[in-house]
């Protein structure tokens, strides 16, 4: 399970760097969840695909960076920093962040992502500005 893992997290960061809504939705499970510490509440997959669509509007570039992963039963753990760019070229604060990734035939059943919000913050405001 352990190798599945993470070759399914090796694929949904190559589709956040590609700042592609469709290849993170065919890493999804029909009914995954999506739990957000900074909020306590799960999102589906296409609250989270929507989201991250979000992102990758108001982003040229993102990538994970630093990661480090931990095999678990079912998943891995994977800690990593967040870089981008912002569209207009400003560079986006780095988010360091913690996922719980669990999997099951193939796909993405489960993420538990925690983050310090408000380095998120500058992301929540450009999104907010897309209405």
């Amino acid at each position: 399970m352990s190798q599945e893992a993470r070759e399914i997290a090796d694929k949904l960061g190559a589709a956040i760097a590609g700042r592609d809504a469709d290849a993170v939705r065919s890493l999804y499970d029909d009914d995954i969840v999506v739990w957000h510490a900074m909020t306590n509440a799960g999102q589906s997959k296409d609250e989270n695909v929507g989201l991250l669509t979000g992102v990758f509007a108001v982003s040229s570039q993102l990538e994970y960076k630093d990661i480090r992963r931990h095999d678990i039963e079912g998943g891995v753990v994977q800690q990593h920093r967040l870089t981008g760019t912002f569209d207009d070229g400003k560079p986006m604060p780095d988010l360091h962040a913690c996922l719980v990734i669990k999997v099951a035939d193939g796909k993405i059943t489960r993420i538990d992502e925690y983050f310090d919000s408000p380095a998120f913050a500058a992301v929540w405001e450009r999104l907010e500005a897309l209405g």
